[in-house]
């Protein structure tokens, strides 16, 4: 071989050769620090593009198992109202065998049918309210709640909870043979107000002192709707005092009852007379109570209070048949409640069974994109030797070209 300077191959290879192991060991100490074989594409193209469809997977599963146990939540909520409505159906078919008995008389079933009525609006109540998460569940519109329980689109990752409404005059739970809950409450008789209308007409003359215009003299005004009866100003006219007179009322277009109104009389005093004239006696205005609570400004308040009659537990045949119609109802809330149940139970296996999924999945993508400790510490050892190998040869060989001097000395 000849012996040269211009070109130093012994350098040229001890330099490549320490280049290769310097990026053999940077990729070690790369995956050492990261605990990743996979840090770039360039690793592992296969492996980035499998590694990427597992994460997907895992963190959809993981929500998956998010998405059951709040499912469960829902369900558990929803078991919680059912649990209390069979207790408040249990109570009244309790109520229903109690009035079957003719040891009780109109009277006790009319205190039976109170606690009857309640229990229905509470049934209605705990339907209307009972939420997760803003969510109505038992008022019928939870009929199809579809709990996403696997990270995929296919029908199989989805399961569906239907929860029928609980409201007393449905046709769902509470309703049997045809006869609804609420069929067994009692009625209400709408309130109606009295009729009213006024005539005040002074004692000397005659004269209509409340028709209006500038010689009015008293404004008494009356809502039949709300009860409101307003006496709106004092008796004076055109400024001066007035003079006695006499407040006629009609009720209902068929009473009439006369009131005198002194002389100087105020807005309050008027009303207390009218007021008067309801409370004295009961067969003026009978059912109708009078609020007196603002009557210093003239103001007096009529209520004509509603009435019940009716219900299931009227009658020894009505009570036996509210027996009949709540033995239904709670087996329609148990079918419910098994249904509700036997989900959630559902819900216990498709955890576990994610779970498992899950782990296997992390496990398979670890093999994939993590590092060997092992192996990578024992490469890292290796180019390190490697490149102080690569580094001393190059010193020998930039050394070795300077014995070409020892042929120039002569």
């Amino acid at each position: 071989m000849a012996l040269t300077v211009a070109t130093n191959t012994g350098a040229l290879m001890a330099q490549a050769a320490a280049s290769s192991v310097n990026k053999e060991m940077e990729i070690s100490m790369e995956r050492l620090s990261t605990g990743k074989r996979i840090n770039a594409a360039s690793d592992d193209a296969a492996g980035v593009a499998i590694a990427s469809r597992l994460s997907a997977e895992i963190r959809g599963t993981n929500q998956a198992i998010r998405n059951a146990l709040d499912g469960q939540a829902l369900i558990d909520t929803a078991e919680g109202a059912h649990v209390e409505v069979e207790n408040i159906l249990q109570r009244m078919r309790e109520l229903a065998v109690q009035a079957s008995n003719d040891t009780n008389d109109a009277t006790d079933r009319t205190m039976m049918q109170k606690e009857l009525d309640n229990l229905i609006d509470e049934i209605d109540r705990i339907s209307s309210t009972t939420t997760w998460a803003g969510i109505e569940l038992l008022d019928g519109t939870a009929s199809a709640i579809k709990l996403q329980i696997g990270s995929g689109t296919t029908a199989a990752d989805q399961v569906s909870v239907a929860i029928d409404s609980l409201g007393t005059a449905g046709a769902n739970i509470m309703t049997h043979s045809g006869t609804t809950v609420a069929s067994y409450k009692s009625t209400a008789a709408a309130a109606t107000n009295p009729t009213i209308t006024f005539a005040l007409v002074a004692d000397d003359d005659g004269a209509d002192m409340i028709s209006g215009g500038a010689q009015a003299e008293a404004a008494i005004s009356y809502t039949q709707g709300t009860g409101i009866l307003d006496v709106s100003s004092l008796l004076v006219n055109n400024g001066n005092t007035s003079e006695a007179a006499t407040l006629t009322l009609t009720i209902n277009t068929n009473t009439n009852v006369s009131i005198a109104i002194a002389a100087n009389s105020t807005a309050q005093a008027i009303a207390e007379k009218i007021a008067d004239v309801f409370t004295a006696d009961d067969t003026v205005l009978p059912g109708v109570t009078v609020d007196e609570t603002n009557v210093a400004a003239g103001r007096i308040v009529l209520s004509s209070g509603s009435s019940s009659s009716g219900g299931g537990l009227t009658s020894v045949a009505s009570a036996r048949n509210v027996i009949n119609t709540i033995d239904g109802v709670l087996e329609n809330l148990n079918t419910q409640r098994a249904a509700l149940g036997a989900i959630s139970n559902r819900l216990d296996s498709t955890v576990s069974n994610l779970t498992n999924i899950s782990s296997n999945l992390q496990a398979g993508r670890g093999r994939i994109e993590d590092a060997d400790f092992a192996a990578e510490t024992t490469n890292l050892a290796k180019t390190q030797i490697l490149q102080q190998a690569s580094t001393a040869m190059l010193a020998q060989a930039n050394a070795a070209k300077q014995n070409v001097l020892s042929l120039l000395q002569g």
